[in-house]
């Protein structure tokens, strides 16, 4: 094949994967405008009424997920070589759930949320993107990956008196939105490369925005965690895109790389 042919189908594959994520891009910018817009359809204290009778009528199903959440970083820690499929199937396993809870109590904005982001982990699995290496984690990486497993898991808000135990118990992750997106944001900051780009910046800026939502409108002091481990993902995700590759389909070279062993191994 002549060299001008291979620059032209190179080109052609180029551009496809291009307008590809410009689509991509495209269709979640749509979505996050459709979701921020709803949110404000219901006054503060509806909202607050809402989600206050959900998590008192899903008690039970709340412990269930607490005990859960804890087998499944106690399995992530002491397997290593199954640690992404444990950590990748509970946070989907987050994200449906609470698309199904969302459905059942006609919650749109959350069933928009948590169907994307169902969606978009498990293309992230799927492409290898979703990598636990904590033995070669920053320790700032820990810190915030921790902050949001500490207070996805004992979310202190929604939660009848006593406040600090009844949360411990059975606070609504895999419920509600908060708790929820504060757990999934945790196990996205505590991936290695490579990551996905648009898995990252979709849940960071969800929970970025929910995180001032909560704490402005909802008095929910906690959502502090929130804003923390949002900015903290967000800004990694600034730092690790060359300029101009944010919404095309460049990729960073150490991402290039990967893919070209994957494709490697399986010629072999």
């Amino acid at each position: 094949m002549a060299d001008w042919e291979k620059a032209k189908r190179f080109q052609n594959r180029k551009s496809k994967m291009e307008m590809k994520k410009m689509i991509e891009w495209g269709i979640l910018g749509i979505l996050l405008c459709a979701v921020f817009a709803m949110t404000l359809m219901r006054t503060p204290a509806e909202i607050s009424t809402m989600l206050t009778d959900i998590t008192a009528q899903l008690r039970t199903y709340a412990l269930i997920v607490h005990g859960l959440f804890l087998a499944m970083i106690a399995g992530g820690l002491a397997f290593k070589k199954i640690r992404n499929t444990l950590f990748f199937l509970f946070i989907a396993f987050l994200s449906l759930s609470a698309t199904i809870v969302s459905i059942v109590y006609a919650i749109l904005p959350n069933i928009l949320i948590f169907a994307m982001f169902f969606i978009l982990i498990v293309n992230a699995y799927r492409r290898k993107e979703l990598n636990f290496d904590l033995e070669n984690a920053r320790p700032v990486t820990l810190f915030f990956g921790t902050l949001g497993l500490i207070f996805g898991f004992w979310y202190l808000h929604w939660v009848a008196d006593p406040l600090l135990l009844n949360a411990l118990l059975y606070s609504p992750v895999g419920v509600i939105n908060c708790p929820t997106m504060l757990t999934v944001i945790a196990f996205l900051i505590l991936t290695v490369k490579p990551r996905s780009t648009i898995l990252e910046f979709a849940v960071g800026s969800v929970t970025l925005y929910f995180g001032f939502f909560g704490l402005f409108r909802l008095d929910a002091y906690v959502d502090v965690a929130l804003i923390a481990c949002a900015l903290f993902l967000l800004m990694r995700i600034g730092a690790s895109i060359p300029r101009g590759a944010f919404f095309s389909g460049q990729v960073p070279a150490e991402q290039k790389t990967n893919i070209r062993r994957q494709k490697q191994k399986r010629e072999f």
